[in-house]
């Protein structure tokens, strides 16, 4: 199973997700603030990172191409208020999925499923 990192200052929300990860058999914590983030990104200890981009001093597109840029081979999944200023922005290429808040566990949990096998499909550098 994966092991997942997921990124919000919604606490009741993270938790929520990380019962359903943990059920599903993934290794799963969460932290609130962006520079455990990309500490976590940088060295390399997260299949999948799930970031509330609406999170007050992370910087949407950027905060995208941070974690791109640190971690390339780990796949991001977004939540925002407003999933099409993401979608919008060319942010969202890198992007295994964008979702609405407040998210639902079913939703994030195929989007885990998609992101995953979308990473293990991936050719090799």
């Amino acid at each position: 199973m994966a092991r997942v990192m997921i990124c919000d200052d919604d606490r009741a929300a993270a938790e929520q997700l990380l019962r359903a990860l943990r059920a599903a058999g993934h290794e799963a914590e969460s932290c609130r603030h962006t520079m455990d983030v990309l500490r976590a990104a940088a060295r390399g200890d997260f299949d999948l990172i799930a970031v509330g981009l609406d999170m007050a001093g992370f910087g949407r597109s950027g905060a995208v191409a941070a974690l791109a840029e640190i971690a390339p081979g780990t796949a991001l999944i977004a939540f925002h208020d407003r999933p099409s200023e993401i979608l919008r922005a060319h942010a969202h290429a890198r992007l295994a999925a964008v979702l609405p808040r407040p998210v639902r566990v079913r939703d994030f949990m195929y989007a885990v499923a998609c992101a995953l096998k979308e990473e293990a499909m991936a050719d090799p550098a």
